[in-house]
C-alpha cells in the first residue's frame, strides 16, 4: 500500500508540473477513497498524498474539501516526524492556506506564527520562506480587522525582502502589491498610490510583459477600494466629567409659634484668627442679657502675646461674617431669580460690648511619659565604659612588659585571604533547555515556571495542548522569562506543557513535557 501511494504521488506531482490539476485531483482522490482516515494510522506516504491532494483543491478554488485532507496531513506528520520536521512545517502552511480561506482566521494566524518559528529556527530570519510566512500572517491579521499590525508587519517584510534580494525578485513585488491594496483599503492613498506605482514601475523593469504576476499587479492598482473593509476605529479619548450644576438651596421652613424655637446646632468655637459674633438662645420668660464672645484685638506688647502668628493686617479674601450680607457667598446669586429661595434681613445691630477681650490660653503640653528603663540604660553605659576603660589599661600594660622579649619563632605561614567568589553563574553551553521547569494546576489557570539558562540571549517559546494530542504555540516570550500562566483552559482537561528556547537560527533547545493529573 505505503509503495503504491510513493507511485500515485509522483504522478500526482508530473500533472502539477503540467498545468492538469484536474487531472492530478481525480487520481488522488481514487487512491485515497479506501485509506484510512484516522491519522494515527496514517504511513508517511499516505500523509503525503493527502498534503498533495489538500494543495491541489486550494488551486482549484475548493478551500472546504481541501480542510479534512489539510488537517489529516499535519495530524498524520506531526506524529510521524514531529513539529520540527521540514514536511511537518510544509503541512502546517498548508492547512493555515486553507483556514484563511474558510474564514478561520484566528486558527490560522496561530499556526502561521508556529511556521515563522520553525523556519527561523531553521533557515535564519532572512529566508524567503519566513518572510513569505510573515506576509501570508499579514494577509490573515488584515482579515481579523488588525489593520496596523498587518501593514506594518507586511512593510517590515517587504523592506527586509528587498534589502536581501533586491528590487526585482517576483515575492518582493508581491509583498509591495499587497501592502498597497490594504494601504488604500484603510483610506491611506497616498502610500497606496506610491507603492502600487512603485510595483508596476518594478515589473516593468525585470518581468517580462506577458508575466501573469504582471497583469495582476496592473489589475490590482486600477482597483478600487474594497467597500466592506472598515478599519476599527481608534479607542474614544475619555471624556471629562460633566459641568456641576448650580445648587439650588431650598427656603427655610417657619415653624409656627405653637411649636416652639428650633433646635440649636451643637456650638463650636470660633478660630482666633476669624471673630464671629455668635447670639445666644435665651429661652421664653427669662430676661435676655448681652453676652457674646468678643473680637480679639491686636495685643500690645506687654501682653506677652508676641509669639502668637497674628493674620495680617490686610488680608487678601475676607472670609464671610453674619454681619456682612444675610446670605452666604454661594447663595447671593439665587436669591432673585431661583424659586424657593429668599433673602433674610438682617439682624438689629449688638450694643457695643463693655468687656474687654478675652484671652484664650494655649492648651497645656502634654508632659512625656515617664521612662522607668532609662536610669537602667544609663547605668548599662557607665558600666561598659568603666570595664572598657579597664580593658584598656590592661593592654596597655601588656604591650609595656613584652616590648623587650623577642617575637615567638613559628614556622606557620601567613594566611592568605580567600579568592574572591564569583558572584554571576557561568554561562551555560550553547543548546541547554530551560532548567527546573515545573507546573503548578490551580484549575482555572496552570502555572508554569523554569529556569532562563545564563548566557543565553535568545526568546521563549511555550508550547502546549490536551494531553494525547499534538501541541500548539501558546506565547512566544523575550529572552530571559522565566514563567508563563495560560488561561481559559478546560478544568477536567489534562494538559501537556514545554519551554523551548532559541538560541539561534540552528539551536532550538525543549524541555520535557510536562502534564497535569486532574480527576474526572
Amino acid at each position: 500500500m505505503s509503495s503504491g501511494f510513493a507511485d500515485l504521488t509522483v504522478q500526482a506531482h508530473q500533472l502539477v508540473s503540467e498545468g492538469d490539476l484536474d487531472g492530478a485531483q481525480r487520481l488522488l482522490a481514487d487512491a485515497l477513497s479506501d485509506a484510512d482516515p484516522r491519522p494515527g494510522n496514517a504511513s508517511p506516504e499516505l500523509a503525503e498524498a493527502a498534503g498533495l491532494q489538500a494543495r491541489v483543491l486550494v488551486a482549484l478554488g475548493e478551500p472546504h474539501s481541501a480542510r479534512g485532507w489539510a488537517a489529516f496531513a499535519y495530524a498524520a506528520a506531526t506524529r510521524l516526524f514531529g513539529r520540527s520536521d521540514e514536511r511537518t512545517v510544509t503541512a502546517a502552511a498548508t492547512l493555515a492556506a486553507v483556514l484563511h480561506r474558510v474564514g478561520s482566521d484566528a486558527r490560522a494566524a496561530r499556526l502561521y506564527s508556529d511556521v515563522i518559528i520553525e523556519l527561523t529556527a531553521r533557515d535564519g530570519p532572512e529566508s524567503q520562506r519566513v518572510l513569505a510566512a510573515h506576509a501570508d500572517l499579514a494577509t490573515v491579521e488584515y482579515a481579523r480587522g488588525q489593520c496596523e499590525v498587518a501593514r506594518d508587519r507586511l512593510q517590515d517584510a517587504w523592506e527586509l525582502h528587498r534589502e536581501v534580494y533586491g528590487d526585482g525578485h517576483p515575492s518582493g513585488i508581491k509583498m509591495l502589491a499587497k501592502l498597497g491594496a490594504m494601504e488604500r483599503d484603510c483610506g491611506r492613498y497616498a502610500d497606496s498610490h506610491e507603492h502600487l506605482t512603485l510595483a508596476e514601475e518594478l515589473c516593468r523593469l525585470h518581468l517580462d510583459s506577458d508575466d501573469p504576476l504582471a497583469a495582476q499587479v496592473a489589475g490590482l492598482a486600477r482597483a478600487a477600494a474594497d467597500p466592506d473593509h472598515v478599519c476599527p476605529a481608534p479607542a474614544p479619548a475619555p471624556q471629562p466629567p460633566p459641568a456641576r450644576t448650580t445648587p439650588v438651596v431650598p427656603a427655610a421652613r417657619v415653624p409656627p409659634p405653637a411649636e416652639g424655637p428650633h433646635d440649636l446646632p451643637p456650638y463650636s468655637p470660633p478660630a482666633l484668627d476669624e471673630p464671629v459674633e455668635t447670639p445666644l438662645y435665651h429661652p421664653p420668660g427669662r430676661a435676655a442679657e448681652t453676652a457674646h464672645v468678643p473680637t480679639p484685638r491686636t495685643a500690645p506688647e506687654a501682653d506677652g502675646f508676641d509669639d502668637y502668628p497674628w493674620p495680617p493686617d490686610e488680608p487678601a479674601e475676607q472670609p464671610w461674617r453674619p454681619d456682612a450680607d444675610p446670605l452666604p457667598p454661594t447663595v447671593v446669586g439665587l436669591a432673585d431669580d431661583q424659586a424657593g429661595v429668599r433673602r433674610v434681613p438682617p439682624p438689629p445691630p449688638e450694643p457695643p460690648s463693655r468687656y474687654l477681650p478675652v484671652h484664650v490660653p494655649r492648651p497645656p503640653v502634654a508632659e512625656r511619659r515617664a521612662r522607668p528603663w532609662l536610669p537602667l540604660v544609663v547605668l548599662g553605659v557607665a558600666v561598659a565604659l568603666l570595664l572598657g576603660t579597664v580593658a584598656v589599661i590592661a593592654g596597655v600594660s601588656r604591650v609595656d612588659d613584652g616590648r623587650d622579649a623577642p617575637p615567638p619563632a613559628t614556622s606557620a605561614p601567613p594566611p592568605t585571604s580567600a579568592g574572591p567568589v564569583p558572584s554571576t553563574p557561568a554561562a551555560a553551553k550553547p543548546g541547554t533547555p530551560p532548567g527546573r521547569f515545573t507546573l503548578t494546576d490551580r484549575r482555572d489557570s496552570i502555572v508554569l515556571s523554569w529556569t532562563y539558562p545564563a548566557g543565553a540571549e535568545g526568546p521563549v517559546v511555550v508550547a502546549g495542548g490536551r494531553s494525547g494530542q499534538p501541541q500548539g504555540t501558546f506565547a512566544t516570550l523575550p529572552a530571559g522569562s522565566a514563567d508563563y500562566i495560560a488561561y481559559g483552559l478546560d478544568r477536567t482537561t489534562d494538559y501537556c506543557f514545554t519551554v523551548a528556547l532559541v538560541w539561534s537560527t540552528d539551536t532550538v533547545a525543549r524541555t520535557g513535557p510536562v502534564c497535569t493529573k486532574r480527576r474526572r
